[in-house]
């Protein structure tokens, strides 16, 4: 019988017992490197958000800028369609609640929505002790002023920004609008569960907060930004970004102590080899993480897109106000038509899943709807008929294709319906194997083909270009109307 080796017993003992140490204090330097990167990505995360947050306040506050220029423009003949002009904006931004107009004694004369704000109508704002200083500055400092956030005289709470109103060299009040963001800021959260989020305003109250855990979040791993905009009022506000700490307890940290017991398992038994077991790990790992922060980027990217696109339709919104130039309105409102048919295809990259694709239903319907709100007559009757059956377009079709369909849409509004009330535009979009038919019509007076084929017009340049660029063989009718057929392949969407 033999004995067992003290030596070899101890050597074992020996090399496993490094072994372990190595994996052990190579464990703490990845907790370390983790700690690191969750506070470098709580910093990133805030920063970003602080100014997706400024840029979306200030977007809203250059849109209450725009209508404060039309009420001088117009003299305060903007008031005679108050219900008209405000809602273009309560239908399509959810952070407008109301409008309302106060007159130059500070008493409130008109509002929109009515029914749910009618408690309001007649109450002298400067007897209200929280709302008189800033008023009195606004009409002092002739600026832009936004609130704190205020509880309201008819329930509720909002931010009250005052845009003074001078035209005839006199002061007529000011156009108040009451703001929410609360469903702007859920829209950039969405996707960032791991955060909790609580802002404040410049009175250190919390009007908002964005949490999917029920604890706090982790203190280790907090950020604070100050954000402030492009009103005249000194408002600041406070961002609070911290990780959410059931983040950790419901997986990440038990994960973590149950990689260190493998690691030491594995080092008693299969020694050097763990090495490559853990190098493959990380690069795995790192990979994986590489990907998701591409992914944010390039989506990210889109929403800046969107955004910039968004300013630049509000540039020129303003300058149509200031020509009185039909020509140069049409072409203004054609460059507005276009800018939309592009930034609508960025818009749902953003809120899309796939990077390459678009939901080209959704997009479509958008499109169209844009095209009548924006041209239909109160006394025309125009019949757009949709009749697509894509779901979804790759990138490099939709965009052209969309803005193809914007150009022959904004043709027929302006040309097709001149001499009749009652108009049909019918559009067509069905799949057959590899390739897409389109057919678009009206019932207008028609189109010379030569006109079409040797045009040298911006509008005829364009809708050829696209078809170039979609690669499609077109077909032209103009004896009923004007018809425009075309087929391309379709590229491949996965």
């Amino acid at each position: 019988m033999h004995k067992v080796s003290k030596k070899g017993l101890f050597t074992a003992f020996s090399v496993t017992t490094v072994l372990v140490a190595i994996f052990y204090f190579g464990w703490k330097a990845d907790q370390k490197q983790i700690r690191d990167a969750r506070t470098q990505t709580v910093e990133s995360t805030a920063s970003l958000l602080t100014e997706l947050i400024q840029e979306t306040v200030n977007e809203n506050l250059l849109l209450l800028a725009n209508h404060k220029s039309r009420v001088e423009f117009s003299r305060g003949q903007y008031f005679d369609n108050f219900e008209f002009e405000t809602s273009l904006l309560l239908n399509v931004k959810p952070a407008f609640t109301f409008f309302e107009w106060i007159d130059r004694d500070g008493v409130i004369q008109l509002i929109e929505p009515y029914e749910e704000n009618r408690e309001a109508i007649g109450v002298d704002i400067l007897e209200l002790d929280y709302r008189r200083d800033d008023w009195l500055m606004m009409k002092r400092d002739s600026i832009i002023n936004m609130t704190p956030w205020t509880g309201l005289i008819q329930s509720g709470s909002a931010f009250l920004i005052d845009a003074p109103l001078y035209y005839d060299d006199e002061f007529h009040g000011s156009l108040t609008v009451g703001m929410d963001f609360t469903d702007d800021f859920d829209d950039i959260m969405a996707g960032r569960d791991m955060f909790s989020v609580e802002i404040r305003d410049e009175n250190d109250k919390v009007f908002y907060q964005y949490s999917k855990s029920t604890s706090s979040g982790d203190e280790r791993y907090t950020s604070t930004q100050y954000l402030h905009f492009i009103s005249g009022s000194e408002n600041e506000w406070t961002l609070k970004l911290s990780l959410d700490e059931d983040y950790f307890t419901s997986g990440i940290l038990n994960s973590s102590q149950i990689g260190l017991f493998f690691r030491t398992l594995i080092a008693l038994l299969f020694g050097f080899s763990i090495y490559f077991m853990i190098a493959t790990y990380r690069a795995n790992k790192r990979n994986v993480e590489a990907l998701k922060e591409k992914e944010v980027l390039i989506s990210e990217i889109h929403h800046r897109v969107k955004n910039n696109l968004a300013v630049i339709s509000s540039l020129i919104d303003l300058q149509r106000l200031e020509t009185d130039n039909e020509y140069v309105i049409d072409i203004l409102q054609k460059t507005q038509n276009r800018i939309h048919s592009i930034a609508g295809v960025h818009e749902l990259l953003y809120r899309s899943e796939s990077l390459l694709n678009i939901p080209f239903s959704e997009y479509l319907n958008n499109l169209i709807n844009r095209h009548v709100d924006v041209y239909i007559e109160a006394d025309k009757n125009v019949d757009v008929n949709v009749d697509s059956s894509i779901q979804y377009l790759s990138i490099n079709q939709a965009l052209p294709l969309g803005v193809l369909i914007s150009e022959l849409v904004t043709n027929s509004f302006k040309h097709a319906f001149t001499d009749k009330k009652d108009g049909v535009i019918d559009l067509k979009i069905t799949s057959v194997g590899e390739f897409l038919h389109v057919r678009y019509s009206d019932n207008g007076p028609g189109f010379n083909r030569e006109e079409f084929e040797n045009g040298k017009g911006l509008g005829v340049t364009i809708i050829k270009a696209l078809l170039g660029q979609l690669d499609a063989d077109y077909e032209l009718e103009s004896d009923n109307g004007f018809a425009l057929k075309f087929s391309f392949k379709r590229e491949s969407v996965e």
